[in-house]
């Protein structure tokens, strides 16, 4: 498609006007424009200030469009190929749209290698596990983040790997990423109220909670939580959690955020996410 700047141009000084229905005319024909206006109205952005919320929505509209599409694409794919790196990513970069998701990818090999060259081969699950929660809780400092447990930070992957901490999904993905780069029998288990991983093997079976420093549990140790926090216990509540239903659990953490803060794009865009998931809207926890 060819670009005419200067037609973009034209229509991002009519944003000014103070006709709102001109207003709303001219963000559709730049919405229209889609990724090709959107350098232009990042300048307009810094230069015209007194613009700036109008073009703030449009450029939300634009970038939040493209990432519905790619979320389209990614949940068509059979469950087994949903790729919970790639959903973790897209939705980092509806916050962070300029993000470099291939540096923070290599920083997860780099973290792999540095376990692999830790735990070597040949050792137990039972040792592995212990190996790779020394490597995040001890050496590397993940962490749960208890004094701002709700600030919108602990909910994006970037985020979480920049500061070293995270709410239990975030911290999970991030053990779910690196043992998946390190081929482990890990898996996502989002239990009501706080999310685990677990290694499931046929000579060891643990539930980790990187929340608490990858603190060891076993099912009784499950259970018992979840009947002392008012859940009951139920056995699906400790099975794998498909991919889909870890991305939906993390938009429905960001959104129950968003409206404490009322910023109204997002109380839009993200139900559109979890519609496009296809799950059911439950209240599960972070």
């Amino acid at each position: 498609m060819f670009v005419n700047e200067s037609q973009i141009r034209a229509l991002i000084r009519l944003l000014g006007d103070e006709d709102e229905r001109i207003v709303k005319t001219i963000s559709g024909k730049l919405i229209d424009f889609g990724d090709s206006a959107v350098p232009l109205l990042q300048e307009a952005e810094i230069e015209q200030p007194e613009m700036a919320d109008r073009i703030v929505t449009v450029l939300e509209e634009i970038r939040g469009s493209r990432l519905e599409e790619e979320l389209r694409d990614l949940i068509a794919l059979p469950e087994d190929h949903i790729d919970l790196e790639t959903g973790a990513f897209l939705l980092a970069r509806y916050a962070y749209p300029m993000l470099d998701v291939q540096s923070y990818q290599r920083q997860l090999d780099r973290m792999a290698q540095e376990v692999r060259e830790q735990i070597g081969s040949r050792v137990s699950g039972e040792e592995t596990v212990k190996a790779l929660n020394r490597y995040l809780f001890t050496e590397a400092g993940f962490r749960g983040n208890t004094k701002n447990y709700y600030e919108v930070e602990n909910s994006y992957l970037n985020c979480v790997m920049d500061r070293r901490t995270g709410i239990p999904i975030s911290l999970s993905t991030v053990y779910l990423l690196i043992g998946k780069r390190l081929h482990l029998p890990v898996q996502g288990i989002g239990m009501p109220g706080h999310f685990l991983v677990k290694f499931d093997s046929d000579r060891y079976k643990i539930f980790i909670d990187c929340f608490n420093g990858g603190a060891l549990l076993t099912e009784k140790n499950c259970a018992r939580f979840l009947t002392e926090a008012g859940y009951g216990f139920e056995d699906r509540f400790l099975q794998k959690s498909p991919t889909r239903a870890i991305l939906a659990r993390m938009i429905k953490n960001l959104l129950a955020i968003y409206n404490k803060l009322d910023e109204p794009l997002k109380k839009t865009r993200l139900p559109r996410f979890i519609e496009i998931l296809g799950c059911e809207q439950r209240e599960e926890g972070l």
